[in-house]
């Protein structure tokens, strides 16, 4: 009798530990299945995104004389002139981007005020499928920012309420020239809405190794906006729309200088770009 009793003991373990595994697999399957029916469609909703912005951007050259794919780099050099001319005229801080020459800079009225070395750059496919007349329609011209947003503040200014009398003046605490500032550490990153619907994204580093380690750790400014941009698009999946496109630029200069022309560049300022 005992030796049956363990007997059907052990069967009914066995038993359940297969229905447990059953189980399991089952569960894996189905999220598999679920996990890679979102992916098609969220790839087939981008994909579809993507050209829905190139088509507009075709229709806002229609009437223009169609020009060989094989003219695209002097339509490249064309369109950054003129565009640098026509900033030239503008009374105020202006920025140019020349990606071909890894060179960000600083002008007033032609005259370059500060140069930048590029370190990195990245740009959304959409701008390496344009047509000629595409590229010409969007960068023979300044671009306007719109909107800034940044994670230091671009006016950093401080009141200081001067004493009122002696006794208020000996009363203030006396800070020791020798002693060593100690100022945090700030993730310098800012980005701008321009007004051909493409954002321009600057990040302040000091070692390309340095960022690509912040955005493994998800500390980057890359990684925080590839997560809003995938959370923004996981929301129009839900409701089956094409998830809103938006080409991007993003460019990776030292920190101090990232700092420098955040802070000198006006609200409205004009902005010409080479690809």
């Amino acid at each position: 009798m005992k030796e049956n009793s363990t007997e059907d003991f052990d069967s009914l373990f066995v038993k359940e530990e297969k229905k447990k595994n059953s189980g399991l697999k089952i569960f894996v399957i189905i999220f598999s299945i679920i996990l890679l029916a979102f992916t098609f469609v969220y790839t087939l909703l981008s994909v579809g995104s993507v050209r829905d912005r190139m088509k507009l951007a075709l229709t806002q050259t229609e009437g223009a004389t169609p020009v060989s794919p094989t003219l695209i780099e002097l339509m490249k050099e064309k369109a950054w002139v003129e565009s640098r001319v026509k900033m030239a005229s503008d009374d105020s801080i202006g920025l140019s981007i020349d990606l071909e020459s890894h060179v960000i800079q600083l002008e007033l009225k032609g005259v370059v005020v500060m140069t930048s070395k590029i370190k990195d750059f990245s740009t959304s496919g959409f701008f390496k499928r344009m047509d000629p007349n595409v590229y010409f329609n969007i960068f023979g011209s300044p671009l306007t920012i719109q909107q800034f947003e940044s994670s230091i503040a671009k006016n950093p200014f401080k009141v200081v309420q001067a004493p009122k009398s002696n006794e208020e003046y000996e009363a203030t605490p006396t800070v020791d020239p020798l002693k060593k500032d100690s100022l945090p550490k700030e993730n310098v990153y800012w980005t701008v809405k321009l007004d051909r619907e493409f954002e321009l994204n600057i990040q302040g580093i000091d070692s390309i190794s340095e960022s690509k380690s912040d955005y493994k750790l998800g500390e980057g400014f890359a990684f925080k906006r590839d997560l809003r941009n995938i959370m923004s698009s996981f929301k129009e999946i839900i409701r089956l729309n094409n998830p809103h496109y938006t080409p991007e630029i993003l460019i990776l200069i030292p920190e101090n200088e990232a700092k420098a022309i955040l802070r000198a560049l006006p609200v409205n300022a004009s902005v010409t770009i080479r690809i």
